[in-house]
């Protein structure tokens, strides 16, 4: 099984929509995760400009998270390809302006539709 620190679970789980009371989503995963950010790193990203380190510190937590629990069985490591694309490239239902933003709202939703049971056994456990 997949060990995960309580961070990692609380951030899989905000993305999964299982915290929404808590941290509704905003319309954006930027802004959607800061208040957790800010809970478990302690400072905000809208202060002092902040906001540019805010956006490195979460889009390299998400790929570790995502690195950690990947589930890509299509051989060609496309889940990686589509982060990079979302980069590079604006999207329809990704059109964020900063590259870095358009790389978080890719990871979150790589992050949203891992699976957590795969042929009846548990990857790793949110609770």
């Amino acid at each position: 099984m997949i060990n995960l620190t309580e961070t990692e679970k609380m951030i899989i789980k905000l993305c999964k929509g299982h915290l929404q009371k808590e941290y509704p989503f905003t319309g954006s995963w930027v802004n959607t995760l800061k208040p957790l950010f800010i809970k478990y790193y302690g400072w905000n990203p809208d202060e002092d400009n902040n906001y540019r380190d805010y956006l490195e510190c979460i889009f390299y937590k998400l790929l570790e998270i995502h690195l950690k629990i990947v589930d890509d069985e299509s051989g060609s490591n496309l889940q990686l390809r589509n982060i990079f694309s979302a980069t590079l490239y604006k999207g329809i239902s990704n059109d964020a302006e900063l590259p870095i933003e358009r790389g978080i709202h890719a990871l979150c939703g790589l992050l949203q539709n891992n699976r957590v049971i795969k042929n009846d056994i548990m990857r790793y456990d949110l609770q």
